[in-house]
């Protein structure tokens, strides 16, 4: 590119000496040397563009301290978030408070309706026991101790079964009494929840 920028300098220089050269004739060598200053400056021209990308640069490093100070504003709405998490302790309160009374009193019933069906079991267990004792003593060879046994069998077994409808009965009894309870429990706990879900709603609004 240099090359080309004196090349044509010189074309330009030597067209604007052509009139003088033909009038005085050949030109010594002081006077072809003379212009030789104006071949330097143009080479001078591709050196603009280096200062310009100098001072562009800052303009870069600015734009990384945006995504920073758009951070720093964000912190102070975030701080704000948690202003009024006491707001919601009502609520809360009322409901651990249900809970603290609810769990004691489910795992008393848990424990009661399991000793029905534990009672319930085991009396059927020797309801069937007895069910294979009166068919082994049919097949006895002595008609009169065979009657004899089953028929003592046969009252044994009437009377688990008369245990087993009460202790059936108990249980049906106890859960007709859970589920009265449990009804009284839960409406009493619907005016708790709703008082302090009040409670919770006017201090948020505040």
């Amino acid at each position: 590119m240099k090359k080309m920028i004196m090349i044509a300098s010189a074309l330009l220089i030597t067209g604007a000496l052509s009139p003088a050269f033909a009038q005085e004739g050949p030109p010594t060598q002081a006077k072809v040397s003379a212009p030789a200053p104006a071949l330097v400056t143009p080479v001078e021209v591709p050196q603009i563009p280096q200062v310009e990308l100098a001072t562009a640069a800052p303009a870069a490093s600015s734009e990384t301290v945006k995504p920073a100070a758009a951070i720093e504003a964000v912190k102070p709405a975030e701080a704000q978030l948690s202003a009024c998490t006491h707001c919601f302790q009502p609520l809360l309160a009322g409901y651990s408070g249900i809970v603290a009374e609810l769990r004691p009193w489910m795992e008393e019933m848990e424990v009661k309706a399991a000793a029905f069906d534990h009672r319930l079991s085991a009396i059927q267990k020797q309801i069937n026991e007895k069910d294979d004792a009166i068919e082994k003593a049919k097949l006895g060879t002595d008609k009169k101790a065979m009657k004899a046994a089953v028929k003592l069998l046969t009252k044994e077994h009437k009377l688990l079964m008369k245990e087993y409808t009460m202790a059936s009965e108990g249980k049906e009894a106890f859960y007709k009494k859970f589920s009265k309870e449990i009804e009284k429990k839960t409406e009493r706990y619907d005016k708790i929840v709703e008082s302090k879900l009040r409670e919770t709603l006017s201090a948020a609004s505040q």
